[in-house]
């Protein structure tokens, strides 16, 4: 981890990049400055208890501080931002403490206020500015000219979309708490604990409460794998253990990773060696990424391996090539490679082109795809194949013109399984990827 000095220089970098943009958003719209709220809980219907704060990301992005409900910012892209943090005086809950002896705290300008309504008093000319967040009412009422302006947001999608040093190191730094629950996962799992069991273990190994995870942790044991999103997490362990798969991640300054293992219960099984051929295709697909490559190109690329792999494991008798042109290879690798990765797990601007908003669609054959950018450098992505016996996905195969191709005993065999997933995250550097994830393990078994 980064010295306190050094951190402090990382961010006073970021921070010199994002008053360019905002600077590029007031010109662009005439406008003398931006307020960002960081947003509020919501209460459930009908109920006087609040769900989880989640703060407002490009809030976070100028402020690398989780715990600011309903403070605000004040940009004007040349003098130090300001911070209006929100410290009310409350004897139910805990209130806030403003974090003013961070390593960021330099860097801006403080007012600290106790009654939400004070903001009011300290927004001047409210119609020459911008607001972004949540609460449009909110905005409306006080008199905000331009409330969440497309265009504005555009331009900070796309910058958020290409990390600074400092994003960098916070995302690497998320992969320690994440990879210490992996392992723990792991045990777990191997002495025959249940999914929920599991989950517990990993929360505890990786030092978050439930409601600190970057999303919800996939759990899966035995046919669940196949359910991509699966977040059940039973109560009970199976009679008989086939696999495992574990989808989890971490946060560091509300900065997330994301990595997903799969384990098979007998390591010598068929099953096991197909994880080892997934794992393989991720390490050498990472180690082909280069700078103005399109990621559709890499995902194609997975796709023509998999067809071989479905080939060369007897699930389909066809050769790779023909398994690919017909598109055989969708059905068992339904998603997309990968996502951007930041302050959001399934961070903003995978479509973009341009800082004006031109997206990219995914092509037909590839619905699920989130990524469609050429690679540039401090992009972060994760990088995913998966493969998977699903129900759904293969019964049309089955009355197709080609279903007496496939090895249909097999895959029922297969099925008990669920499927595999292994994900990485990594960086795009101008000399090619680097493996946060894999940086991290080294480290972490040195």
């Amino acid at each position: 981890m980064l010295k306190q000095n050094d951190l402090s220089q990382r961010f006073s970098e970021h921070l010199v990049q994002l008053q360019q943009h905002v600077r590029q958003i007031l010109e662009s719209h005439f406008l003398q400055g931006i307020w960002i709220h960081a947003g509020v809980s919501y209460r459930y219907f009908q109920d006087d208890l609040t769900a989880p704060f989640k703060i407002n990301p490009h809030f976070n992005y100028f402020f690398p501080y989780a715990k600011a409900e309903n403070s605000w910012l004040y940009l004007d892209g040349v003098n130090k931002p300001k911070i209006y943090f929100y410290a009310p005086q409350d004897y139910w809950h805990c209130a806030p403490t403003p974090p003013t002896e961070a390593f960021f705290s330099e860097a801006f300008d403080w007012v600290i206020f106790h009654d939400a309504q004070d903001i009011a008093k300290w927004i001047e000319n409210p119609t020459a500015c911008l607001f972004i967040g949540e609460d449009e009412e909110l905005a409306k009422s006080l008199g905000f000219g331009a409330i969440n302006s497309q265009k504005a947001l555009n331009i900070l999608h796309f910058a958020r979309s290409i990390k600074t040093e400092f994003e960098i190191e916070q995302l690497y730094q998320a992969q320690f708490p994440a990879l210490n629950g992996h392992h723990a996962a792991k045990q777990a799992f191997l002495e025959g604990r249940s999914e929920r069991e599991i989950h517990l273990a990993y929360l505890q190994a990786s030092g978050q409460l439930e409601s600190e995870l970057p999303y919800g942790n996939i759990v899966a044991l035995n046919a669940h794998a196949a359910i991509l999103h699966y977040t059940e997490l039973e109560l009970f362990a199976p009679s008989s253990r086939h696999s495992f798969l574990i989808d989890a991640g971490a946060t560091h300054l509300n900065y997330a990773s994301d990595i997903t293992r799969t384990y098979a219960a007998d390591p010598q099984s068929e099953f096991a060696a197909l994880i080892k051929a997934v794992d393989g295709f991720k390490h050498e697909i990472i180690q082909q990424m280069h700078v103005g490559v399109n990621y559709l190109q890499y995902h194609t690329q997975m796709h023509q391996w998999m067809a071989k792999l479905l080939h060369d494991f007897d699930f389909v008798r066809l050769s790779p090539e023909q398994i690919f042109e017909e598109g055989i290879s969708r059905a068992f690798f339904p998603h997309g490679l990968g996502h951007l990765l930041g302050l959001q797990v399934h961070d903003v601007g995978g479509f973009m082109q341009n800082a004006r908003g031109t997206q990219k669609r995914p092509p037909e054959a590839y619905p699920s795809l989130r990524c469609l950018r050429d690679l540039q450098p401090g992009m972060v992505l994760t990088i995913e194949p998966g493969f998977y016996f699903i129900e759904m996905l293969l019964a049309p195969w089955k009355s197709s013109h080609l279903g007496y191709t496939f090895n249909w005993h097999k895959i029922a065999d297969f099925s008990a399984y669920g499927g595999i997933r292994s994900e990485d995250n990594i960086v795009i550097r101008p000399e090619g990827a680097e493996n946060l994830t894999e940086k991290a393990l080294i480290t972490l078994n040195a």
